[in-house]
C-alpha cells in the first residue's frame, strides 16, 4: 500500500527517499537520469534534422545525426565522457559527434547548453505535470464520493478549534473537494503556460543561427508540443517556471490542510475519524494500542519541504545580466523533488480519504456534548427578529450559554425557562431552531455544487 512507507533497500546504496520510499513511479521516471539524457539526445537529433531541412547546416548532415540520436547513446557512455569534459551537454555532444562521423561537426550547431537543458526541463515538467493532474483527479473523485456518502451525517463545525455550529461531514468533504478542484485548474493553467522552450543561442538573440533562427526554433519546439517564450537570454526567464512550482506548493499546502484537519479529528479525545488499518500493521513498537494517523502525518511533513523549495524557486528568478549559474544547482533539486514529493502526498491522501473510517457514535457524542449551545446564533437571530436589540439579545444569550456550560444543563431547558426568551419565542419554535436540519437547509445544495464542480474536472 502506498499509504505506508516502504522498507528501505539498503543494498542499492541509494540516499534520497525519492529513490526508495516516496513518489509516484511515473513521475520519478520522467526525472530519471536515463530519461533526461534520452530527451537531450533526442533534442539534439531533432535540431540537426530541422536545421538540414532549413539549410542552416548541409542537407546530408542532419539525417545522419538524427539517425544516431534515435538509436540512442548509452547513459554509461555519456557519464564516462562527462568525467573528461566536466560538462554534461558537452559530453552528449562529444558522444553524438563521435558516432555521427563526418556529420558530427554539425552536432549542436548554433546552440548553447541551455537551449538543450531548459527545453528538456520544460518537457519533463509538462509530462510530470500531466501525471500530477491525474493524481489530483483521483483525490477529487474520492473527496466527492465521500461528500455524497456523508451528506446527511451531522457533526459539529469548529472554528478556532472550538465548537461552532451544526455541520455535516458531507460539507466537510465537499469543501476539501472544491479546494482540490481549484488547485487542479490553477496548476493546469500554470503547466500550460510553461510548455515552452528556447533555441535562440548564447544570449537569446539567434546570432549563431542567423535570420533563420526564429524559424528553426519554432519548427523544433512545435515538434515537441512547445512554444517559444517571447524573449529569452541564455536561459528561459525563471518567472515562467516559478508559477508552476508555486502552484505545486499551494496544492501541497491544501493537502496539508486536509491532513491536519483529519489528524485533529483523529485525536483520542475527538475520535471522529480513523485512518484505515491494514492487517498486521503496527502503530507503535512500544504501545500495542496505538493507531496513529501516519498517512496524514507524512503528508504534513512533506509539505514543509515543498514549501521551502517554493521559496528557493523564487530566489532563482534573480539572475545576473543574461544569466548566471546560481539557479542550475538549485533547480536540479527543486524541480524533481517538488513533483516527486507532491505526487507522494497526493497518492497518500487519496488512500487516506478512500479508507477513512468515520465513527458515528463519536460524531454524535461530540455534536451533543455542549448541550445545544452551538445553536446560540439562531436563537439570537430570532430574538432580533422579534424586536429585541441585538446587543441586549447577545448579552442575554451569552448569560444563558454560560449557565448551561457551568451547570451542564440542556440549552433548550434554560431557554424555555427564561422569562424574556419564552415571551418572544414559543417552545415549538425553540425546538425548531435547535434542530440541526433547520440550520442545514442549504447543505444539500452546497454539496451538490461541489460534486458538480468535481464532475467537470473529472470529465476534463
Amino acid at each position: 500500500m502506498r499509504l505506508y512507507d516502504q522498507t528501505m533497500d539498503t543494498s542499492s546504496g541509494v540516499i534520497h527517499p525519492l529513490d526508495y520510499r516516496y513518489g509516484d513511479e511515473k513521475v520519478k521516471h520522467v526525472f530519471s537520469q536515463s530519461e533526461r539524457f534520452r530527451l537531450i539526445v533526442e533534442f539534439e537529433g531533432r535540431v540537426a534534422e530541422f536545421q538540414s531541412e532549413l539549410g542552416v547546416i548541409p542537407a546530408w548532415a542532419g539525417p545522419i545525426i538524427s539517425k544516431v540520436a534515435k538509436a540512442g547513446i548509452p547513459l554509461e557512455k555519456i557519464r564516462e565522457k562527462e568525467k573528461e569534459t566536466k560538462h554534461e551537454v558537452a559530453a552528449v555532444v562529444a558522444c553524438l559527434e563521435e558516432a555521427s562521423g563526418k556529420a558530427g561537426s554539425f552536432v549542436h550547431f548554433g546552440l548553447t547548453s541551455n537551449d538543450v537543458l531548459d527545453t528538456v526541463m520544460f518537457m519533463q515538467t509538462s509530462e510530470a505535470g500531466k501525471r500530477i493532474l491525474e493524481l489530483v483527479k483521483d483525490l477529487v473523485r474520492e473527496l466527492a464520493k465521500r461528500a455524497e456518502e456523508n451528506r446527511h451525517l451531522i457533526c459539529v463545525a469548529r472554528t478556532h478549534g472550538m465548537h461552532a455550529e451544526p455541520y455535516t461531514y458531507g460539507l466537510r468533504f465537499a469543501v476539501w473537494s472544491s479546494e482540490a478542484v481549484r488547485c487542479y485548474l490553477k496548476l493546469s493553467d500554470a503547466l500550460s503556460q510553461a510548455k515552452v522552450g528556447k533555441v535562440s543561442g548564447a544570449v537569446g538573440d539567434y546570432s549563431a543561427l542567423g535570420v533563420r533562427g526564429p524559424e528553426v526554433e519554432h519548427r523544433i519546439l512545435a515538434s515537441f508540443g512547445l512554444k517559444a517564450v517571447t524573449l529569452a537570454t541564455q536561459v528561459i526567464p525563471r518567472d515562467v517556471l516559478t508559477p508552476m512550482l508555486l502552484q505545486l506548493a499551494t496544492l501541497s499546502s491544501v493537502l496539508d490542510r486536509i491532513a491536519t484537519n483529519l489528524r485533529n479529528l483523529h485525536r483520542t479525545e475527538v475520535g471522529e475519524v480513523m485512518e484505515g488499518w491494514a492487517e498486521g500493521q503496527v502503530g507503535s513498537s512500544a504501545m500495542p494500542h496505538k493507531r496513529n494517523p501516519i498517512g496524514c502525518e507524512k503528508v504534513s511533513g512533506l509539505a514543509r519541504i515543498v514549501r521551502s523549495l517554493a521559496l528557493a524557486s523564487l530566489e532563482d528568478v534573480v539572475l545576473w545580466d543574461e544569466r548566471d549559474l546560481t539557479n542550475s544547482s538549485a533547480e536540479r533539486v527543486i524541480v524533481p523533488e517538488m513533483f516527486g514529493l507532491v505526487s507522494e502526498q497526493l497518492t497518500t491522501m487519496t488512500e487516506v480519504v478512500r479508507n477513512l473510517v468515520l465513527d458515528g457514535d463519536a460524531i454524535e457524542r461530540n455534536l451533543n456534548s455542549t448541550k445545544g449551545v452551538i445553536f446560540s446564533e439562531f436563537i439570537l437571530g430570532e430574538l432580533v427578529l422579534s424586536g429585541m436589540g441585538r446587543a441586549e439579545a447577545h448579552r442575554l444569550i451569552s448569560d444563558i450559554v454560560e449557565e448551561a456550560v457551568a451547570s451542564k444543563t440542556e440549552f433548550l431547558t434554560l431557554l424555555r425557562d427564561d422569562r424574556v426568551v419564552s415571551s418572544k419565542i414559543s417552545e415549538e419554535k425553540l425546538r425548531s431552531l435547535l434542530d440541526p436540519k433547520t440550520a442545514l437547509q442549504l447543505s444539500d445544495e452546497l454539496i451538490d455544487k461541489a460534486i458538480a464542480e468535481a464532475g467537470q474536472v473529472l470529465r476534463d
